[in-house]
């Protein structure tokens, strides 16, 4: 599982980042980075969180998510004909190279909105997405002619919605990120057995009560439910891929008590395991 800070490099001789899985694509549970993120997944199925915003999409989806927005796992249950693009763009690309020209206006003001976080229907994905596959394979000159008309389109539609009512980035120092890194690693290689805040606190060089105030500040949510989405997560995935049972699958997500494992569960998802087991199989 990679840092949940990732630092993104544009490609070389290019402006930006951009990415291509197929099949799909698997990124961190809960990560952040200050870059704007355009998203393009043609036909797979998963849950995704974007802020405080939880969603399921079935058939593909198309996002817009804003700069120091935390954002989880994009990746998705993989169909024979699926694939991913993932675009990234720097501040400095955005506020040096764009906000600046009158003839972008409209995608300024697209990039403000995605401060939001937005999900963009299904006519514009299957208008946008084939130019975004075809990017990829293009000379740089042509990805950046081929991305601006992408983020025109994408700027002119009114065919999407916004994540968030509010802005959904949090502020997030430098120093930070390092620490959220090592939390993340940890909680990735030791979720299945007991974790307890002060293990975290000594591994960040905070007291308990800081690193809980620490942790609550950067992420939004208290160290607790961090983990627990993380661990549901992981149930979420096993429930969906696998025929193990629903007690080894309590287990190998971190959790013991059988009970409190279902009352979280619905928490997060609104279905117990079993429910959710059956469901996701007729998606």
């Amino acid at each position: 599982m990679e840092p949940i800070y990732e630092n993104i490099q544009a490609n070389h001789g290019s402006s930006f980042y951009i990415h291509s899985n197929s099949p799909g694509c698997c990124e961190p549970f809960w990560h952040i980075h200050p870059e704007y993120e355009l998203v393009y997944i043609k036909s797979g199925s998963a849950e995704r969180h974007v802020g405080s915003n939880v969603a399921r999409y079935n058939d593909g989806d198309l996002l817009l998510i804003g700069s120091n927005i935390p954002h989880s796992n994009l990746g998705n249950q993989d169909k024979d004909d699926n694939y991913e693009i993932v675009i990234q763009l720097s501040t400095e690309f955005i506020n040096q190279r764009i906000l600046p020209f009158p003839e972008f206006t409209d995608i300024s003001k697209l990039m403000e909105r995605s401060s939001h976080g937005i999900s963009f229907g299904h006519g514009i994905k299957e208008q946008v997405g084939p130019a975004l596959k075809h990017m990829v394979e293009l000379p740089a000159f042509e990805k950046l002619i081929c991305l601006m008309q992408a983020l025109q389109t994408l700027a002119n539609t009114n065919d999407y919605h916004l994540l968030h009512a509010t802005k959904a980035a949090i502020e997030v120092q430098s120093n930070d990120y390092s620490r959220i890194n090592r939390i993340n690693t940890y909680v990735s290689e030791h979720y299945q057995k007991p974790i307890q805040i002060k293990e975290l606190a000594e591994l960040t060089g905070l007291t308990e009560t800081s690193f809980s105030r620490f942790f609550k500040k950067v992420t939004g949510k208290t160290f607790i439910n961090f983990l627990n989405e993380f661990r549901i997560q992981k149930a979420c995935t096993l429930l969906s891929n696998k025929n193990t049972s629903i007690s080894d699958i309590m287990m190998l997500s971190g959790f013991v008590e059988p009970a409190y494992f279902t009352r979280i569960f619905k928490r997060y998802t609104n279905f117990s395991p079993r429910e959710y087991r059956k469901k996701v199989r007729n998606w």
